[in-house]
């Protein structure tokens, strides 16, 4: 049975809940791709202007396709942040990372459109062995909108151990070429949950992010018991995240560890002594809620399927036995450019 997009009642529902609960004021429209999302008459941008109505603060998770779109309707709505992908600017292998349907002109037209007006934009790029030679190019953009780039490094996983190998580029010796001599300041930033990180604050404006390698204690439950815990790099409740199954859960490769949220809406209290039971008696539960943003993957379909160059398959961290993605179309790369 296929899954349908989260409706308009349910979001409104899950964060009433959550709000009654006590949860963190911060709510991320996330993945697969939100733009997509409808439900009758009602469009993204009615998402974001009911949440802000009720005082959170709202931002998204986008690939960006579709942003000329909505860019002017999301920003009078409120939403305060956009976080999307520019892993390249060769529009072909942006097209190739994508799975073979991302339109780099449309994409830069939509970012520069948010951007003017006036909402934020948080860049992730994924670092690729052999494909960093354009970052001072994505620099000089990030500092002329004073914007923010995150770089990641390929991240282990089950499906991706193949290209993992091929593709793993550390980001020391990138930072060390690229950033540095467009850096002015160096930050430590310290996460209660999750990795620290370095903020590198560009001579023009903007900043790079880095996440360090610090060792997260894996000791407690649900970690300890966890077989991806060696590969893992993010701490346990970096978000409480709610699927289109209407699934409340805690981590990516553990969608065991939560329940249904519909039985608990208009019943607070015992939402939260469901969280406390699943977490067990060593989480702090109230840590939890004022710590960790709620997450709606609103969408269970997406209009990228993003890969590794030359993969054959997406690398997206949802569930891709349930969740549809277009089928990688090849590109005009050949072996030789990946």
């Amino acid at each position: 049975m296929s899954i349908k997009p989260l409706s308009y009642a349910h979001i409104i529902a899950i964060a009433d809940a959550w709000h009654d609960m006590g949860g963190n004021a911060e709510v991320e429209i996330g993945a697969l791709e939100p733009l997509l999302w409808r439900d009758g008459q009602y469009r993204i941008h009615d998402v974001v202007s009911a949440l802000t109505e009720r005082g959170f603060k709202v931002s998204m998770t986008t690939n960006g396709q579709l942003l000329d779109l909505f860019a002017e309707n999301l920003s009078r709505a409120g939403l305060s942040l956009i976080r999307t992908s520019w892993h390249s600017t060769n529009p072909l292998m942006f097209k190739e990372i994508s799975g073979g349907y991302g339109d780099y002109v449309k994409f830069m037209r939509g970012i520069t459109l948010a951007l003017e007006s006036g909402i934020k934009i948080a860049f992730n790029r994924v670092l690729f062995k052999g494909h960093t030679d354009d970052l001072p190019e994505q620099l000089a953009f990030v500092e002329r909108y004073k914007s923010r780039l995150k770089l990641y490094t390929l991240m282990w996983t089950p499906q991706s151990a193949s290209t993992h190998e091929m593709f793993y580029q550390d980001w020391r010796p990138v930072v060390r070429g690229s950033v540095l001599p467009r850096t002015i300041e160096i930050v430590r930033v310290r996460k209660q949950l999750g990795r620290g990180r370095l903020r590198f604050h560009l001579v023009g404006g903007g900043s790079v992010e880095v996440k360090l390698g610090d060792k997260l204690d894996r000791s407690a439950h649900p970690c300890a018991s966890c077989s991806f815990k060696n590969e893992c790099e993010e701490g346990f409740g970096d978000y409480v995240r709610v699927d289109p199954r209407l699934h409340l859960y805690f981590c990516y490769m553990r969608r065991d560890i939560g329940f249904q949220i519909p039985e608990f809406f208009g019943r607070p209290e015992e939402l939260k002594l469901k969280l406390q039971e699943v977490l067990g008696g060593n989480t702090n539960v109230d840590n939890l809620l004022a710590t960790a943003p709620l997450r709606l993957t609103v969408t269970p379909f997406c209009n990228f399927n993003c890969r590794s160059p030359g993969a054959d398959q997406g690398w997206c961290m949802e569930e891709p036995g349930e969740y549809i993605y277009p089928k990688i179309r090849p590109t005009l790369l050949g072996k030789e450019d990946v």
